[in-house]
């Protein structure tokens, strides 16, 4: 998995500070129970110097594990000591511990030379709430997706009905979603608006970063603006900048509205050089578009319709626009 290397420096930042505050309000319970259990401090002194003894031996020494034995036992006795003065007093046995809100990695964020789950498990609340901000992740759902929008009729143009060509896209989209990370493919949801495109895309972003992988989603004009933003040092070039990064290293990239930004040889060589990024890496990418296939080559170039019509599933959506019926139903 591809970790938004921003986002995982602020969350072991913040762990830092975290561990400064809880430590400083330990020392602070420490310094009043001294004033009153002036035999604490004591404890702390001795258990300070057995540890600073043990070290000294274990350095100086080769046959040190009958010293080393006392010494364990000396500082279990002191340990036990401190906690029985605590509990007499009226405190928990653990009052001057310093607090801590991961077990495993006691909040360095690493164990065992990984990072920990409570990081993973920040920056995936992190990311959906970041996806959140431009997607309706928690109102749109697999379990959401309502299939009676589509007509049962056969369409004009086709000879099966749009729901169950619906039905088909939506569970190609659940697999996607349950097997990510087990097998590699790109999506192309194709069509007119207002068919689900944007949906699924949704329930496909929020079904990912739940499972733990880091997920990108943003439209076409907004991705294009952050390359020139870069390019050009125009803007908020740092934020541009962090942007692109997570654009180029997520796990899955979901592109939406492609299609709806003006033409350019500049989007063009964005777009081509965004695909070939991943496309060569392998990293899983998604795009939505109102395009036909056979038009993404005039509206682009030949390598890029060629990229995407070789090396991405094509799932096409057609009805009527979900947004009128939605609408009528309302009035």
């Amino acid at each position: 998995m591809a970790y938004d290397r921003a986002l995982i420096s602020s969350i072991l930042r913040q762990l830092e500070r975290q561990r400064d505050q809880y430590e400083s309000e330990a020392e602070q319970r420490r310094y009043q129970l001294s004033q009153t259990i002036p035999r604490l401090s004591d404890i702390d002194r001795e258990l300070r110097a057995t540890a600073a003894k043990a070290m000294r031996i274990a350095f100086e020494s080769d046959n040190t594990s009958e010293e080393i034995e006392a010494l364990k036992q000396k500082n279990l006795m002191l340990q036990a000591e401190k906690r029985s003065l605590l509990l007499q007093h009226g405190y928990p046995a653990d009052y001057l511990a310093v607090a801590e809100d991961c077990p495993q990695c006691h909040d360095q964020g690493y164990h065992n030379g990984r990072l920990c789950s409570c990081v993973k498990r920040k920056a995936s609340d992190i990311q959906k709430k970041r996806l959140s901000s431009l997607l309706p992740v928690e109102q749109e759902t697999f379990e959401t997706f309502r299939l009676d929008y589509y007509s049962t009729q056969p369409d004009n143009r086709f000879s099966i009905a749009p729901r169950e060509m619906a039905t088909f896209n939506f569970q190609k989209c659940l697999r996607f979603a349950d097997q990510f990370g087990d097998s590699y493919e790109n999506l192309l949801l194709y069509g007119s608006a207002g068919l689900g495109k944007t949906f699924l895309s949704s329930c496909i972003a929020r079904r990912v970063t739940e499972r733990g992988f880091s997920v990108a989603y943003d439209t076409a004009i907004a991705i294009f603006d952050q390359y020139n933003s870069v390019k050009f040092k125009s803007g908020d070039f740092s934020s541009a900048s962090q942007a692109l990064e997570r654009f180029h290293n997520a796990d899955l990239l979901i592109i939406d509205d492609l299609g709806t930004e003006m033409p350019s040889a500049f989007h063009t060589s964005c777009l081509y050089d965004l695909l070939s990024r991943r496309l060569m890496r392998r990293l899983p990418t998604i795009l939505s578009t109102n395009l036909l296939p056979d038009m993404l080559e005039e509206r682009y170039s030949p390598a890029i319709a060629s990229r995407i019509l070789g090396e991405f599933t094509q799932l096409r959506f057609v009805g009527d626009d979900i947004r009128k019926l939605r609408k009528k139903q309302r009035l």
